[in-house]
């Protein structure tokens, strides 16, 4: 089977901190659905953190991301974190990192890497989900054909749920993919309807 795209949500805001001489860097992961909604949410962290120096972001929407170093040296903050993003596949999210400067100026790697510890963090404290396409089938076969669906769902190709036992059998097909490939390889030109096609956010353990 096929796989598809996998894409990756914050269903649950996480926090992350990082130290390093002297300067503290606390970072916060969160969904966000529109450039609205980050303005309202900057404008809330910066309240929450009043006395921070520098307040660099990385968000991304619908695939489009925007970032800020806030006035830290080029490319140290917001072009790193919204590369975390981007690497590992997080969309509808953003990140934003409250520095506090302790005194010492740390130089570009080591603000990268002080940006890019406490933004990972803040997404590992987080609770994300996977967004994923579900293929539904509805269709009526007969015995043999219902036995021989039933051994692939058994095996793990897709899930059947039986609807209606009568002269012949009611089923449901549910799968991550679409199957009539899946079913010409296993022999069974069966034909089938049009699926049903869902979007589900299944969190990831």
């Amino acid at each position: 089977m096929g796989e598809t795209k996998r894409s990756l949500y914050i269903i649950k805001e996480g926090k992350g901190v990082y130290k390093e001489l002297g300067s503290e860097f606390v970072a916060i992961a969160f969904p966000l659905s529109s450039a609205e909604e980050f303005k309202s949410r900057q404008e809330a962290f910066m309240k929450e953190c009043p006395k921070a120096d520098h307040y660099p972001y990385a968000y991304r929407i619908k695939g489009s991301g925007r970032s800020s170093d806030d006035g830290e040296p080029g490319s140290s903050a917001g072009r790193p974190m919204l590369s975390l993003l981007e690497d590992k596949g997080i969309d509808d999210a953003g990140i934003l990192v409250a520095r506090y400067f302790g005194g010492s100026k740390l130089g570009i790697p080591r603000l990268r890497k002080a940006f890019l510890s406490s933004s990972s963090e803040a997404l590992n404290n987080a609770r994300l989900a996977e967004r994923l396409e579900r293929f539904t089938y509805e269709l009526e076969v007969d015995y043999s054909t219902y036995e021989r669906l039933r051994g692939l769902s058994e095996r793990g190709e897709f899930m059947l749920v039986v609807t209606d036992f009568g002269i012949n059998v009611n089923i449901r097909i549910n799968s991550s993919d679409k199957i009539d490939g899946l079913l010409e390889k296993r022999g069974l030109l069966l034909p089938l309807p049009e699926p049903e096609i869902t979007s589900i956010l299944e969190e990831l353990e």
